[in-house]
């Protein structure tokens, strides 16, 4: 069979398949009043909308942060969670509705921009008309993002004065109810079920018991949900409400990004109203309890972290090998293996006071003062039979050492002429 050549014909697409751009929407509304959360929606929509009508487009996800503010990106979970899945390449471009809603810092602005441009991914500012896929400087983003800065940073100056002009009138309304109260038509209104209990507490403390004692007895006669802490027990023993007066401003917020609530030290004033609502407890029953709490902090005071206790970090349980952590009780500090506490683990180590640890610690300083002499000279022996016993027999380690140490006491020696030497002749001249 004779070989025959073919003509084949090459027939050319006419139609070139088109890869769909992974496009996500992010959206946010700094409150949760009603008409925010109703623009929250209406956003939610007009982007689903948005990518439908596009053919060339899929939505590869909806980022929401609903009533969080835009002034810090750390408090934004959906944001976060955007530029984790850019960074995964699940994401190809974002459409957001202006750079008020993407940002209000404008260093994190323009960072998150660079960093979403590092994984190719693109951003639309409909409303500003800016997009990052066509712009060849940041200029402009950045004067956007440093009114959108300066609009946050004038907004919660306005808030805090206002709230300081209400607070001086004593007109303010307080944005937390504490536990016994409720908040009806703008005043604290006693829960009578919740009252007894804050009773129960004063009355404890005032009979002897301490904080730690209270908890547990609160725990054990509650019959609902309610979960009792140490903390929640000293913020009710130290909260003036409970006499029916408030502290007005015990925080403030800089007006510097991020704009975090700060406990006020001193650095703004603060105001002080009688009888804004109805007292659970008396007076003189709170100023017995003050004066108690005073008098036992000044008996177990205990060092703040920014001063340790002295054996902090030091000690180590010698059944497990955890290290002992301080427990404060009624009497004092203790310190227990931090394997007792753990879940799903046990450890049946001593629990030492820390009175304890300081005699002990004592007795062994003044132990091997005593016998310094003979510690160091047991030390150094058994060092050199160490030595001794990792180089034996090996011969180029010992003419090493050796060596060393000749080279050493020439040097020693031709150190001490030459310095001789010196002296002489600055003596001569």
């Amino acid at each position: 069979m004779e070989n025959t050549v073919r003509q084949v014909i090459v027939i050319k697409p006419t139609k070139t398949e088109e890869k769909l751009i992974r496009v996500a929407a992010y959206c946010r509304v700094s409150t949760d009043s009603a008409d925010q959360i109703n623009s929250f929606f209406a956003q939610v929509r007009y982007y689903n909308d948005y990518i439908r009508q596009h053919e060339s487009m899929t939505l590869a996800d909806l980022y929401a942060d609903e009533g969080i503010t835009g002034t810090a990106i750390e408090k934004r979970d959906e944001f976060k969670r955007m530029m984790k899945d850019a960074q995964n390449r699940k994401i190809d471009r974002i459409v957001v509705k202006s750079v008020t809603r993407f940002a209000r810092n404008a260093l994190e602005c323009i960072e998150s921009v660079r960093k979403l441009k590092s994984y190719g991914v693109s951003v639309l500012f409909e409303n500003d008309h800016i997009d990052t896929a066509g712009m060849s400087s940041e200029m402009v983003l950045y004067i956007k993002s440093a009114f959108a800065e300066k609009e946050a940073l004038s907004a919660s100056k306005r808030m805090a004065t206002s709230n300081r002009m209400r607070m001086e009138m004593g007109a303010y309304i307080t944005p937390t109810v504490p536990y016994g109260y409720v908040l009806a038509d703008c005043v604290l209104t006693v829960v009578e079920s919740q009252a007894k209990k804050v009773r129960d507490i004063f009355s404890l403390y005032l009979n002897g018991y301490g904080v730690s004692s209270i908890t547990r007895i609160m725990r054990e006669r509650e019959d609902t949900d309610m979960v009792w802490k140490r903390g929640l027990v000293q913020y009710i023993l130290s909260n003036e409400k409970y006499i029916g007066d408030s502290l007005m401003q015990k925080s403030y917020t800089p007006t510097m990004l991020p704009l975090r609530s700060r406990k006020n030290k001193g650095q703004m004033p603060m105001y002080y109203a009688e009888n804004t609502h109805e007292a659970i407890i008396s007076k003189e029953v709170f100023e017995q309890v003050k004066e108690i709490r005073a008098n036992r902090a000044k008996k177990y005071y205990i060092p703040s972290e920014k001063n340790p206790l002295f054996f902090q970090g030091k000690i180590y349980c010698r059944k497990c090998g955890w290290s002992y952590k301080k427990r404060m009780r009624d009497d004092g500090v203790y310190w227990t293996c931090t394997k007792r506490s753990a879940v799903g683990v046990e450890c049946h180590s001593f629990t030492y006071s820390n009175a304890e640890l300081e005699r002990a610690f004592v007795q062994m300083y003044n132990t091997l003062k005593q016998n310094s002499r003979a510690v160091v000279d047991e030390t150094l022996a058994r060092l050199t039979a160490l030595k001794t016993r990792v180089n034996s027999g090996n011969n180029a380690i010992s003419e090493i050492d050796e060596e060393i140490a000749s080279l050493g006491e020439r040097t020693k020696r031709r150190t001490t002429k030459l310095s001789t030497g010196f002296m002489w002749k600055r003596m001569a001249h």
